[in-house]
């Protein structure tokens, strides 16, 4: 995990799962997005954050209700993990 601040060219972990959807939709300005990306070089956690982020995007348009039971229980976990660190409280 990066320990990085906002003056520095990394960011912390925290931030990346709060910036990545708008990371995905190419919504950052030019500095967020080259912070973003400094820190996917660095963070491996992260990347794999981004990797099933992707696959989400990518099974969501073709999953119904009953689909969702067969997503990697590992990669469901980390989801939802990402989105109780972004959304506290969120049930």
């Amino acid at each position: 995990m990066s320990e990085g601040t906002p003056t520095d060219p990394d960011l912390p972990c925290q931030e990346f799962v709060e910036l990545v959807t708008d990371y995905l939709d190419g919504a950052l300005d030019p500095t967020h997005r080259h912070r973003v990306d400094a820190h996917l070089e660095i963070c491996s956690g992260c990347r794999t954050v981004l990797a099933q982020w992707r696959e989400v995007i990518e099974l969501s348009g073709r999953l119904d209700a009953d689909d969702v039971d067969d997503v990697d229980p590992i990669v469901r976990g980390a989801l939802v993990a990402a989105f109780c660190l972004a959304h506290p409280g969120a049930d």
